[in-house]
Formats: C-alpha cells, structure tokens, sequence
C-alpha cells in the first residue's frame, strides 16, 4: 500500500485569530499545500457535496461553530455515502473527554486540542498529516485518537 498523499486541505473554523494562525502554519510550514477556510459548518457541507468544486478529503473540522456545529457536520459527512470516506480531524478549543469520546464514537478520525502555544500548530498539522497519510488509517484506537505533541 502507498501513503496517501494530500495537496489540499479544508478547515471549518469560525474563530478569525485560529483560521488565520492555522493558514500561517500552514503557509511557513507546508508550502505546497493548498488551504481551503470555511467559518460554519453549512458552507462545509455545501463545499463537499458540490460535484463541481475541487475536492478535498481531508478537513480540519471545529465544533463550536454558527449555523451548522462540527458535530453537525461530522454525522451529516458519516451519514451520506457521497461524504463519508472523508478524513475528519476534529480541531477544537476543547479537551473535555466527554468531547473526545464522543467525536470518537461519531467516526472522527482523529481529535486535535488547538494548542496555546503558536509554535506548537506546525508540529501537531504535520503529525496529523502523517497519520492520515498511513494507507488504510481510518480511524486508530481510542488510546491514539487525541493527538498531541
């Protein structure tokens, strides 16, 4: 099996200061990778299911968010057989293991706390990246979820 590779990205995130954070790491860190930012998870949903925009499989998804929550949109992707193969990381303030649990438990393949610390992003997008990239990751243990530096 091949590594999955991935040129661009999505991220659903209605907090300005994270997605502009996230699209600096982004651009200093992983230059040829191309960033799509969505602020509610309506617009999500409508991205992904428009047969005429470039797509993407990978989506940095926060849960607190207008309109539509990351919740929202994690069972509405797992629920349509058009969406559902998409790698789903959960990209939140929250760190309350009953959050954790539960994007678990709805299919998320994998849960990032957003880090304090600026320097911190770079090193816990490359790790997520790494780990999607795996062939046939789809979702690890629990144990291996919540990734961290």
């Amino acid at each position: 099996m091949t590594k999955r590779l991935f040129n661009h990205i999505l991220l659903a995130d209605d907090d300005i200061d994270d997605c502009d954070f996230f699209a600096e790491a982004v651009r200093d860190h992983f230059p040829d990778l191309k960033l799509s930012i969505l602020h509610d998870g309506a617009k999500l949903i409508s991205l992904l299911e428009n047969p005429q925009t470039p797509k993407s499989e990978l989506v940095f998804l926060d849960l607190n968010m207008p309109i539509m929550s990351g919740e929202e949109c994690l069972i509405k992707i797992r629920n349509s057989d058009a969406l559902k193969k998409h790698i789903i990381i959960v990209f939140s303030t929250s760190s309350n293991a009953a959050d954790i649990e539960k994007m678990y438990s709805l299919g998320a393949n994998y849960f990032i706390t957003k880090p304090v610390v600026y320097s911190h992003l770079p090193i816990l997008i490359k790790k997520a990246l790494s780990l999607v990239s795996q062939p046939d990751n789809l979702q690890p243990a629990f144990e291996n979820f919540h990734v961290k530096i």
